[in-house]
């Protein structure tokens, strides 16, 4: 139940700026629209393609197809600049080409030209081939919440192009959207079977292996070091190895790893924010500071935002959440210096308050989280307002909720906490997506927590959204409620080790620590 924009957190192995616009959606999936009549049955005259077995690009123009083909090629490794701008160039040689406007969609970096690019995408695909008017609906699907056609159109997909290393990675990004892992990884595996340079499936076995259950660190890194083999000038490679290292403890392999990343592309925001993560775990704060400092000098887009946003954790890591809290503030007295306008980009303002909500509860300043709680809202209906999609609209009345929930808790109003939760799922009871509830399960375990409820505490943590670290956290109180402290020491030590950064995990890492001495 992933949606279009998302909060600005660590996108941990995804380095593709579009989707860390849109990584609030991670509660649940990836981002989602409806309108699926795109889907028209006529072929475009003018598509080619490289081979039999690859989705047609439909263009009149063979430079900006030549164009498109180096977007795509820098796409698929990380360097999204570089995409960026060839994309606008083979636009301006065909205003009518969809699958530029897909993939720019895809590049984007704020909401508002994520909309306008995915709206030209739609527009131009009844003249497209069938892949790729299957491809634009796949996104409109996404933008809608439309879970089961996105699925449908997902394999449809497949179907008609099955020895297209690409048409399977797109059907494996839905399928882990749905949690289904095993299926993803042998789909990612049979793209890689079509064409072993496939960078894109690399990456993804590589993440899936870290990120999902059952993890493995030795099959993550397999495809890390395999990618870094391939490709061993491309920036994100190296960044997607220091990702395995950092999982697997082994931080100063990981710096290593960022630092070469950063010697390959100087003006790489991502690789001084990842060398910046590894610092903070290391312990060195002032370095990592630094690191993230630069990211925002490099950074373009969200990613500036992002970047001054880690600098801001590091000071919860450090155990000072009241100059956390200060750094928070003039972060948001600096944004309009950075480049961000408080009436266009929505979605920025609003991340930076979620995090003041949550760092302010930490600091038990409750006046703080309420008046935080107030802008965060202006702009998160903002942002909906944006995208202007029904089902996006209720999930972000349904994270409004939760948030004043997470308020009434810490205020010790389990009551009004859990009227909230009640709120909150009623506004999603026209979203179509199984996996709906999986936030508010979370905040449900949290209350029965407080209760001293366990066994209902871990009932509804098993309904949780599963791969979230604060899960794995709650779920440890819960055992040690129980007193089956040795279930819940192993948690701790999983939580405490977990070295991937966002405000969640800046606010229980050291008490993960505390709770194993």
């Amino acid at each position: 139940m992933t949606r279009i924009p998302v909060r600005l957190t660590e996108d941990s192995h995804i380095t593709h700026s579009t989707e860390i616009i849109m990584k609030r959606m991670q509660t649940v999936s990836q981002p989602i629209l409806l309108s699926c009549f795109i889907i028209a049955l006529l072929f475009a005259c003018t598509s080619s393609t490289d081979n039999n077995a690859a989705i047609p690009v439909t263009t009149e123009s063979e430079e900006a197809r030549r164009l498109f083909a180096r977007a795509r090629d820098a796409y698929d490794v990380g360097r999204i600049d570089d995409a960026r701008l060839l994309l606008d160039q083979a636009i301006g040689l065909d205003s009518t080409f969809a699958l530029a406007y897909f993939y720019r969609a895809r590049t984007a970096t704020t909401t508002s030209s994520w909309k306008t690019f995915a709206d030209q995408a739609e527009q131009h695909a009844k003249s497209a081939s069938e892949g790729e008017r299957l491809l634009i609906s796949m996104m409109i699907a996404e933008m809608e919440g439309a879970v089961p056609e996105r699925r449908m159109l997902a394999r449809r997909l497949v179907d008609r192009y099955p020895r297209s290393p690409r048409a399977l990675y797109e059907y494996a990004i839905v399928l882990d959207a749905d949690k289904r892992t095993y299926e993803a990884r042998s789909t990612l595996e049979e793209a890689l079977y079509l064409n072993g340079f496939f960078a894109p499936a690399l990456r993804g076995l590589a993440s899936s292996y870290l990120f999902n259950e059952p993890r493995s660190l030795h099959e993550a890194l397999r495809y890390a070091q395999h990618y870094v083999t391939l490709y061993p000038s491309e920036a994100e490679a190296h960044i997607v190895l220091g990702d395995v290292y950092r999982a697997d403890q082994q931080l100063e392999n990981a710096r290593g790893e960022y630092t070469r990343a950063m010697l390959l592309d100087r003006t790489s925001y991502l690789a001084y924010v990842k060398r910046g993560h590894a610092l903070t775990f290391i312990g060195l704060y002032n370095d990592a500071r630094k690191d993230f400092e630069l990211a925002v000098d490099y950074g373009r887009g969200p990613a500036k935002a992002l970047s001054a946003n880690y600098r801001t954790f590091t000071w919860l890591y450090e155990g000072n959440v009241t100059e956390a809290l200060h750094e928070n503030e003039a972060l948001l007295h600096s944004l309009p210096l950075l480049g961000y306008d408080a009436e266009v980009d929505f979605q920025i303002f609003a991340d930076i308050w979620f995090n003041r909500v949550l760092m302010a509860l930490e600091a038990r300043q409750f006046d703080v989280a309420e008046k935080a709680h107030e802008a965060y809202t202006r702009y998160a209906r903002a942002v909906a307002e944006e995208i202007g999609t029904a089902s996006n609209t209720s999930i972000t009345e349904s994270e409004i909720a939760l948030l004043a929930g997470r308020i009434a808790l810490q205020r010790g109003n389990l009551q009004e906490a859990h009227g909230h939760t009640v709120r909150s799922i009623d506004f999603l009871r026209n979203v179509r997506d199984a996996r709906k509830r999986e936030p508010t399960e979370l905040l449900l375990g949290r209350i029965a927590l407080a209760k001293q409820r366990y066994v209902s505490a871990l009932e509804h943590l098993d309904e949780a959204v599963p791969d979230l670290i604060q899960v794995t956290y709650y779920r440890a109180l819960a055992l040690d409620g129980l007193d089956r402290k040795e279930e819940a020491q192993e948690l701790y030590y999983e939580v405490a080790n977990w070295n991937f950064n966002n405000i969640e995990y800046a606010l229980i890492r050291n008490k993960a620590f505390n709770a194993l001495r």
